[in-house]
This record gives C-alpha cells, sequence and structure tokens, in this order.
C-alpha cells in the first residue's frame, strides 16, 4: 500500500512538467501548423434591465458570423506595441486594454502588476505565441529575439550542448564557451562535471539558479538583440543576479522582464505597471517606486 501510493508523490513533479512541456508543444504546434482557433462563445446580452459590466468589454456586440478579433504581427527593426488589447482564451476577460509603446535599441522594460493581470501573456503575444485580442505587435526576426523562462529548459546532452542550445552546431571555440561559464560565474563548472564533452541529466545535477546563470550564458553565446526574461533571476542571490543584468546591459540587448523585486529596477529604463482589469501605466524605472 505504501509502495503503490509513493508512486504518485514521488512522480509527481516528473508528471506536472510532462504536463507544462505538453501545453506548450501544443501551443507551438498551433502557431507553426497554423490551427485555426476554436469557436468563440460570444457573451450574451444583459437581461434587461440589469446594467452592463463596465470592467467587460463590449464582445457580445461582434457579429458571430465573423471570425473574432485576432493579435496581428510584423516584422520589424524594432519593438513596438499598438493599440493592443489581450484577452483570456475565448475572451472571458479583458487583460490588457489598448496598449502602445515602442522600445529603443537597448532600452530595458521592467513589467510588474498581480499576479493573473497578464504579464506572462503580453510575453507570449510579443512572441507571437498569444493572439487572443486586437492591436499589432512589431518586433524584429524571431532568431533575433530569446525567451529565458524562470525554470530553462534543460536537455540530457553535453555541457556544450546546453551552453549553445537551441543551435545543434557553433562556431564558438571551446576557449569562448569556457569564457562564457566564467562570465555567467559558473567558471569551475566545466571542471567540475569533466569537460565540455561531459553529458548528463542537467536538470538533476544543476540546483536551479545554476540552471538560470547557464540559460544567461546561452543568450550571451546567441548575442539576441531583443531578450525576453520571465522571472529568470528568481533563484539568485543579489550579487549573481546583478552581474548578469549588468553584463546584458553592457551589450546593448534590448530587454523586457518580468520581477517583482524591487532590486532589479535599477537595471531597467521603463516599467510598465498593470493595474488590473485592463488598466496600466508606463513610467521612467527613475520615477517608480514598488509598494510596500
Amino acid at each position: 500500500m505504501l509502495g503503490a501510493i509513493s508512486l504518485i508523490v514521488d512522480n509527481f513533479e516528473s508528471l506536472s512538467r510532462f504536463v507544462a512541456g505538453i501545453d506548450r508543444l501544443h501551443t507551438l504546434s498551433q502557431v507553426v501548423l497554423k490551427t485555426p482557433a476554436a469557436p468563440t462563445p460570444w457573451a450574451e446580452p444583459a437581461p434587461a434591465g440589469q446594467p452592463a459590466d463596465d470592467a467587460k468589454p463590449a464582445i457580445n456586440a461582434h457579429d458571430p458570423c465573423e471570425p473574432p478579433p485576432h493579435i496581428t504581427t510584423r516584422i520589424g527593426d524594432t519593438l513596438a506595441i499598438e493599440g493592443l488589447s489581450l484577452y483570456t482564451p475565448h475572451f472571458g476577460r479583458l487583460l490588457v486594454a489598448d496598449l502602445s509603446l515602442q522600445l529603443q535599441p537597448g532600452d530595458a522594460l521592467l513589467i510588474t502588476g498581480p499576479s493573473g493581470c497578464g504579464k506572462s501573456s503580453l510575453l507570449r503575444a510579443i512572441a507571437g505565441l498569444w493572439h487572443t485580442g486586437s492591436g499589432t505587435v512589431q518586433h524584429p526576426p524571431l532568431e533575433d529575439m530569446f525567451f529565458l523562462p524562470q525554470r530553462p529548459y534543460m536537455q540530457i546532452d553535453t555541457l556544450r550542448s546546453q551552453i549553445i542550445y537551441p543551435s545543434k552546431q557553433t562556431a564558438l571555440s571551446d576557449e569562448r564557451l569556457q569564457e562564457l561559464l566564467q562570465e555567467v560565474r559558473l567558471e569551475s563548472l566545466s571542471e567540475r562535471v569533466g569537460g565540455l564533452n561531459a553529458s548528463y541529466d542537467w536538470e538533476k545535477l544543476l540546483s536551479v539558479g545554476e540552471q538560470q546563470r547557464l540559460a544567461f550564458a546561452r543568450v550571451l553565446a546567441r548575442q539576441p538583440s531583443i531578450v525576453i526574461l520571465d522571472e529568470a533571476t528568481s533563484a539568485l542571490d543579489s550579487a549573481n543576479e546583478t552581474a548578469l543584468y549588468e553584463r546584458l546591459r553592457a551589450s546593448g540587448t534590448t530587454l523586457i522582464s518580468i520581477a517583482h523585486r524591487p532590486a532589479v529596477l535599477k537595471h531597467h529604463t521603463h516599467v510598465l505597471e498593470f493595474k488590473g482589469e485592463g488598466a496600466w501605466e508606463l513610467h521612467a524605472a527613475v520615477d517608480f517606486r514598488f509598494d510596500n
């Protein structure tokens, strides 16, 4: 009996990661294969005499016979958002209303706000993975963008492959790869595991903080023009977090971060604050203060 119950407990974490991976693959397949969205259950009109909810968009005014609005994307030199409104799937709830902003090369935008207000949905819209809404997102080619999640993907392969992921090959020398490990404060990792050709299950071997630093090495190896960080330094101490942010800022890369710790504010030029119910405010980072 104890063994049967322990089977579920022991594998709960891996099952959760499996479900999350399947969900991401489903989203990716919809983008790659351009799978049409499910029919939208448009809201019914409010009963006579009942006031309408001002916080909700008047989606029921849209003709159900016409396809629902969707977010469009275009390729450009800079990141620009024009009249962007985000909704939950099937247009159930407004997340962001009529957002417009433009980032210049080298800018750093910090996105903050309460849980569930649409921060991660905005990142997905920027990457072209979230279409429920309206407006336009301009971004550089996807190969010039790099996304760092809170829990980086670690493949079971060599240490070299972890650094150059998602590429399979690289023109970087072994000496340069070692330098990248030093720049993210993992200078002893190669020696500890037996060199760049050592192969392990890195997710089990490395702590979450080490995985996050290794993910930053991927950014430095690829040198994208825009880096999106979704709580990508949550497991790091302040010294390592500061060192990695300063290294990215020095490279001239445009940063878009989701974070809640006041310590990261100094590494950004602008703050996009989500207020809830679709409301938002854009601040200069030097003028912004987190609520206690």
